[in-house]
């Protein structure tokens, strides 16, 4: 069933409207890790500021420089147990996030092809998707991370690190080669994520491998490009948008901070799973619900 970009936001829109309810993956996978981070800092803190003799030392007493000595110091003689807690807190957290994406592109998707959706729904789909997004995920964070042959260049031309500090103006071709590195990393993030932007959503709408969703998200894009990138704008802009606001509305309120960075947890992220949702099924021609079907019956809605 194919629909203009118009009729995607307006329809898409809709759908997320009459379920709210799809916000609550999002908001569990904020809360859990939140739980996560916190106790990840606190192991670190723990790690690294414990002195020698197994006492911890309190930061508050310490001025900046003694506290960096400190970590680094801690760090350095942890490097094992360090980047250790590092790995497994980064993979478990992707865990985490990837069994809420996974439950909440299921519900996306039931609830544009029906017009509801329910926690079943999330939970049907966590429990089939979980492990395959994780990797898929997994795989685009190492492909992010094969950008980073762009700073080697400048990285070897600067040369030793120590030296550059006391003395900057010895390696400004290297700085300038770093600093173009760095350009083209960015460059090459923005263009990886926007040409796999629907790969997970490939993953769980089509139950594929994470290779083959890999494929599959960049095959979607090469045919729907223009629609692809207007709702990543649109994503972006909103994101933007929300971010302006917070900082112009500032009042110091703990209470109206906190209720305002929710706004993307529970509105804008849900908002644009439908998005993603639906520009997918229509342009693979799945059969979609039609909003004027369900307000024809009044007690349906």
């Amino acid at each position: 069933m194919y629909e203009d970009f118009g009729t995607i936001l307006n329809r898409g829109f809709y759908s997320w409207f009459r379920n709210l309810n799809i916000c609550i993956p999002f908001i569990l996978n904020f809360l859990i890790n939140m739980v996560i981070y916190v106790l990840f800092f606190g192991l670190m803190g723990i790690l690294l500021f414990t002195s020698n003799t197994g006492s911890i030392i309190d930061p508050a007493t310490l001025s900046n420089k003694e506290i960096f000595s400190i970590l680094w110091n801690g760090f350095s003689e942890n490097l094992g147990l360090s980047l250790f807690l590092i790995f497994v807190f980064f993979l478990f957290a992707l865990l985490v996030q990837s069994f809420f994406t996974a439950g909440a592109i299921g519900m996306a998707k039931k609830a544009s092809e029906t017009g509801d959706t329910g926690i079943f729904d999330m939970l049907a789909s966590s429990s089939k998707n979980t492990f395959r997004l994780f990797l898929a995920v997994l795989l685009i964070n190492l492909l992010l991370l094969v950008g980073i042959i762009f700073i080697v260049p400048g990285a070897f031309a600067i040369g030793d690190l120590n030296t550059f500090i006391q003395n900057p103006e010895a390696s400004v071709n290297g700085m300038v080669a770093l600093g173009i590195g760095f350009i083209l990393w960015i460059a090459y993030i923005i263009f990886l994520n926007l040409v796999l932007s629907l790969s997970s959503y490939a993953l769980v709408i089509d139950e594929l491998g994470p290779l083959e969703a890999l494929g599959e998200g960049f095959r979607f894009f090469k045919s729907n490009k223009l629609d692809v990138f207007l709702i990543w704008i649109i994503t972006i802009g909103l994101a933007l948008i929300d971010g302006y606001v917070n900082e112009f509305i500032d009042t110091g309120n703990i209470l109206f901070t906190a209720i305002t960075s929710l706004v993307p947890i529970a509105i804008l992220q849900p908002l644009t799973a439908v998005l993603w949702t639906r520009l997918y099924l229509t342009r693979k021609g799945r059969k979609l619900y039609d909003p004027s079907d369900l307000l024809s019956d009044p007690d349906s809605f």
